[in-house]
């Protein structure tokens, strides 16, 4: 077990934390899981999480000579593999007199370390850092915790919101976890908990980028419709095929563990994503209503995505984000329609109360062969998380309710 500061680059710096198998490193800007790595099967360590060839190195988008590059986007620049939305979950825009970066203010702000350690208790390492919001018409302070516990390879997050003003805030919220090689490659499984599906809509950022019909409905991950004639199964990796598409799922009403996965089979890892579902949410809580698939198998003829204006797309990667939002249209779009496959894009944050979401992302090998076919089904045990096929089974020790997460709120949150 192990947590200590790092300095990556001049001026940038970020939070490892580990435990036994799993290691995360946090950057402070965004808040960026750059790492998410565990041993595979025959020992060797891999990162589950991209490392975008396009990443910068400096201190700042608007310090570095080709910031053009990047379309001066500060969260390109520091583009990570997972990393909180909030209050804003799609592209740059105003609502009313708010102006809203692409992602939220938590994907491009600085999240200031409040402190870190280890828990005497139950041997949990620990950061908390904060923010507030930037803008006094979008009044808000967050905090948020990571942690890992001894023998689980998951990373844990809460993080907790409160509206500091005195009239309601509208909010997208999303964890953005992104997928990237050398875990994933074509031929990995892909598995959701959602039984309800949309293409996104036109006037998107996908309009130009994608071969998938726009906004259809379908029931079955596998039987995804396409813009030309027939359907195309998106439950497995193609790899690079020169397409970007955008699908999202309605996390059953019902459910009580709302999750996602990535399973690679050649080296029997799962990326495993979960929550609190709608049916077990508590007054407090927010529910992530959608699982969303950004599939960036190229389709992106620009930069940083390409080399040059009008070149190929470099960049492999798979989003795998849960979120509270309209597609990735943003927080204004989300508003004015209030409702997706039949659940809301918006969550409501009461002037003065809190808010909070739990979330955790496991990674981790398994060792019967035939789960790399995919998820069939996922029970929550005492012990953690049993990944059903048929007979066979995978088992994540992890604490799927939140019981020690909770306990470390009120350890370290005083609000």
């Amino acid at each position: 077990m192990d947590v200590r500061r790092l300095q990556l680059w001049e001026g940038r710096h970020a939070t490892m934390l580990s435990n036994e198998s799993l290691r995360s490193v946090i950057e402070d800007r965004g808040g960026m899981v750059l790492e998410l790595s565990n041993n595979n099967a025959t020992g060797g360590r891999v990162n589950a999480h991209p490392q975008y060839w396009f990443h910068g190195k400096g201190y700042s988008v608007a310090s570095d000579d080709n910031h053009e590059f990047w379309r001066d986007s500060t969260l390109l620049y520091y583009l990570g593999g997972n990393f909180l939305c909030f209050p804003n979950f799609g592209p740059d825009h105003r609502v009313g007199d708010v102006y809203h970066e692409p992602h939220g203010w938590t994907a491009n702000g600085l999240w200031n370390v409040v402190k870190y350690g280890t828990d005497a208790e139950f041997g949990a390492n620990w950061l908390l850092s904060s923010m507030k919001g930037p803008d006094s018409a979008y009044p808000f302070d967050a905090w948020k915790i990571d942690m890992l516990l001894p023998g689980h390879p998951v990373l844990y997050s809460s993080v907790t919101v409160k509206n500091t003003g005195t009239v309601p805030l509208p909010a997208n919220v999303a964890w953005h976890n992104t997928t990237g090689a050398p875990f994933l490659e074509s031929g990995s499984v892909i598995n959701l908990c959602a039984d309800s599906f949309s293409t996104v809509v036109e006037n998107s950022e996908f309009d130009r980028t994608g071969r998938l019909a726009m906004g259809k409905e379908f029931t079955d991950l596998s039987k995804a419709p396409l813009r030309k004639e027939g359907t195309c199964d998106l439950s497995v990796v193609p790899g690079m095929i020169g397409y970007t598409d955008f699908v999202t799922g309605k996390v059953p009403d019902d459910s009580r563990l709302g999750w996602s996965s990535v399973i690679n089979p050649r080296q029997k890892m799962v990326y495993f994503s979960f929550f609190t579902g709608p049916a077990a949410a508590e007054a407090n809580e927010i529910p992530l209503r959608f699982n969303n698939l950004w599939m960036q198998y190229g389709g992106r003829p620009f930069t940083p995505w390409a080399l040059y204006d009008g070149g190929t797309d470099q960049t492999f990667c798979l989003g795998v984000e849960n979120a509270v939002g309209h597609f990735a249209n943003g927080l204004g779009r989300a508003a004015a329609e209030e409702k997706l496959l039949g659940a809301p894009t918006v969550v409501m944050l009461p002037p003065g109360e809190t808010r909070v979401q739990r979330y955790g992302t496991a990674f981790t090998s398994f060792e019967n062969s035939k789960m790399g076919a995919g998820i069939q089904s996922v029970e929550q045990v005492v012990e953690g998380l049993v990944l059903k096929r048929g007979k066979a089974w995978a088992f994540i020790e992890s604490d799927s309710t939140f019981h020690f997460l909770k306990k470390m709120e009120g350890k370290l949150l005083h609000l």
